[in-house]
């Protein structure tokens, strides 16, 4: 029996067919290629889970503060459209509401450079629930049928609240 957090698994559209190709490995990925993109999904799925939830954020990392993205958007805390966005999200208790105690930057290497540990800090001071990034980069070996494979948590730090 897999007794690990229940996941909702968000990827950017861009990453898709790169970490699952053609058909989805994990039971459910859920495609945002913005912020509106994500908040709409976060609120489709208010009440769907009784269990705490990790809700994994899935895709490519910018190139040279390896920053998540999400289409276009960097998941940059220093940026004030991003801070913003993630303060709403803290005010409107959306991750409370979803019981959500886990978010994970599922990018390549999104734990690795100091801006993107500044970020993984304020995103989790700002959210009240751990953050937690990779120090290597991600390949679709890294996933399975539910979502980021627990066996390599270890290429994973935490960002703690």
């Amino acid at each position: 029996m897999d007794n690990r957090m229940e996941s909702l698994n968000i990827i950017s559209p861009d990453a898709q067919s790169l970490f699952f190709g053609t058909v989805a490995r994990c039971a459910v990925v859920h495609p945002a290629g913005s912020l509106a993109d994500l908040r709409a999904l976060l609120e489709a799925n208010l009440g769907a889970s009784a269990r705490p939830l990790t809700i994994d954020l899935i895709g490519h990392s910018t190139r040279e503060h390896h920053l998540l993205r999400l289409g276009d958007t960097a998941i940059n805390m220093f940026d004030p459209v991003v801070a913003r966005f993630f303060q709403t999200l803290a005010n409107d208790h959306l991750l409370q509401r979803l019981g959500v105690a886990v978010v994970r930057l599922l990018g390549c290497e999104t734990a690795v450079t100091p801006s993107g540990r500044r970020t993984m800090r304020l995103l989790a001071s700002t959210l009240g629930v751990s953050v937690f990034g990779a120090t290597k980069p991600l390949m679709k070996s890294h996933y399975d049928k539910l979502g980021f494979n627990p066996a390599f948590a270890h290429i994973l730090v935490e960002a703690g609240v």
